[in-house]
């Protein structure tokens, strides 16, 4: 990157009091990307019946952004705030996760329909791909290099 641009990129980002670089941003929109996936399962299978193939490509889905938040963990660069953004991810769906989970059964009265399924798959999918990234982050930020 030229001089000139990277002194207008950090002026623009100076103004907000901050400085966002490459790594940063890579770990930023993958936990963004990964919600949205979780999101975006929840809503798709709301009306429809859950399938093996539909929640394996939820989970791969999950895998994938989950797979852009490690890629400054390889470069070793800012693995505390991978570590960080993706505990949030996984407490967040524990703790604010069950809440809506308790009260889809409640309303729904069916715990064998399609919305109780939709949520309780999406957030597999989120935990499982949560946990899969952390095993692999600490891995990799432990290592010696």
């Amino acid at each position: 990157m030229n001089g000139r641009l990277r002194r207008n990129l950090r002026r623009g980002t100076d103004a907000f009091g901050y400085y966002l670089d490459a790594p940063t941003a890579f770990v930023l929109v993958g936990t963004a990307a990964l919600l949205l996936c979780g999101v975006a399962g929840v809503v798709y299978f709301w009306q429809q019946e859950m399938t093996l193939a539909g929640y394996a490509v939820l989970q791969a889905a999950c895998l994938l952004c989950q797979a852009v938040t490690l890629v400054p963990a390889v470069w070793d660069e800012v693995p505390d705030l991978h570590h960080n953004a993706t505990l949030a991810v996984v407490c967040g769906i524990g703790i604010f996760g069950i809440g809506p989970g308790l009260m889809v059964l409640m309303l729904t009265g069916n715990a064998d329909g399609p919305p109780m399924a939709a949520v309780l798959m999406a957030g597999s999918a989120l935990m499982l791909a949560c946990t899969a990234g952390l095993i692999i982050g600490t891995f990799l930020s432990s290592r010696d290099g």
